[in-house]
């Protein structure tokens, strides 16, 4: 499987696409293991220097964690949320299988016996 490149990682990263003969990449990455922890990384590691802004301001320090707590908090709800639009996203965006999301959540097996039942 190729890697992408430290340039094309940033670039990926920042929302754009990859070129088609890194799509087995971004399939692992977006629905291989770790991914749910890489996301929420990719989520939040740019809002902390808006974060630590806030500890500069003048005032108690448990008033400054109780701000950052509150933005916190409702950040890690959504981002938690709006993952699987996300990836779904991404997945359309390179040009792949939208549902390979849900790939994880159930086995051939599961997926065949669905299919047997419901789909005459």
């Amino acid at each position: 499987m190729n890697k992408p490149t430290f340039k094309q990682r940033m670039i990926y990263d920042l929302g754009f696409e990859l070129p088609p003969e890194l799509h087995e990449w971004v399939v692992q990455d977006l629905i291989g293991r770790g991914a749910m922890k890489r996301y929420m990384i990719r989520f939040l590691v740019p809002i902390i220097p808006f974060l630590v802004l806030i500890l500069l301001y003048p005032g108690p320090m448990t008033l400054k964690l109780g701000i950052i707590v509150m933005m916190i908090v409702p950040l890690i709800i959504f981002g938690i949320s709006l993952s699987y639009v996300w990836r779904r996203f991404r997945f359309v965006q390179h040009g792949l299988d939208p549902n390979l999301v849900d790939e994880q959540k159930f086995s051939r097996l599961d997926r065949e016996l669905y299919n047997l039942r419901y789909r005459h």
